[in-house]
């Protein structure tokens, strides 16, 4: 555990990076993840995955993963446990700053758990999904209603069919609403999420997001990476 090149930082008192910490986000994206059910044979990407909870999730309902993030040990735990989750497929692991190269596709599904919370990285996000995305693919993106979130939301939106909802989310005694999107070129592809969040047929696209509820701290500038947002207290 303390083998890592992170491991100087969690001690004595020391910030750990934020790859290591479980954000709710991800978490709700999981659940949602574990609702939807079997996923076999279909290709993920995990985009920024830190600790890969979302992904690893896809794991266990069949998918064939691939987690993406800068940090060589947040890969190790991501695929170390993808790996132990049944899947017929082995998980893939893709050392990349995705802010500057994009991760070779194309994904069924790409997760996107809290990973625009600098709208710098909106750029490389977009990029992503225009290259990336399989023709009846669908994205997952999902976070903390933030405010520097909100634009990429509203771009998800507009350029396809799509389903906003809000969650309330508790975990480790921390309770606050996440931001679910799923949008996919395909309106037939939204069709088993949509029976998931309890949207109505017709609500599948919408304004802009009203002002955000949580209004979250930004955190100080790091490497495109992780999942790494910071939270309010």
């Amino acid at each position: 555990m303390r083998s890592g090149e992170w491991a100087a930082n969690t001690v004595p008192n020391g910030e750990p990076p934020y790859w290591v910490q479980i954000w709710p986000a991800s978490v709700a994206m999981a659940r949602l993840l574990w609702r939807r059910g079997d996923l076999t044979g279909q290709r993920v990407l995990d985009l920024g995955c830190g600790l890969g909870v979302p992904g690893i999730t896809a794991c266990r309902a069949g998918a064939v993963v691939t987690f993406a993030d800068v940090k060589p040990d947040a890969l190790a735990f991501a695929t170390w446990n993808g790996a132990r989750q049944g899947s017929p497929a082995a998980p893939i692991a893709r050392q990349v700053d995705w802010s500057q190269a994009e991760v070779p596709g194309p994904f069924d599904l790409m997760l996107l758990a809290d990973v625009s919370y600098r709208p710098v990285h909106h750029a490389a996000l977009k990029r992503h999904i225009r290259s990336c995305l399989a023709a009846g693919g669908v994205v997952l993106h999902a976070d903390p209603v933030r405010r520097e979130s909100t634009p990429f939301c509203a771009w998800l939106r507009d350029g396809m069919p799509a389903i906003e909802v809000r969650r309330p989310t508790a975990f480790l005694e921390r309770k606050l609403d996440v931001r679910l999107v799923v949008a996919s070129p395909s309106p037939a592809a939204l069709a088993p999420w949509r029976s998931i969040l309890g949207e109505a047929p017709g609500a599948v696209t919408g304004p802009a997001s009203p002002p955000p509820t949580n209004d979250p701290v930004v955190p100080p500038a790091q490497p495109a990476a992780s999942s790494a947002p910071s939270l309010p207290s």
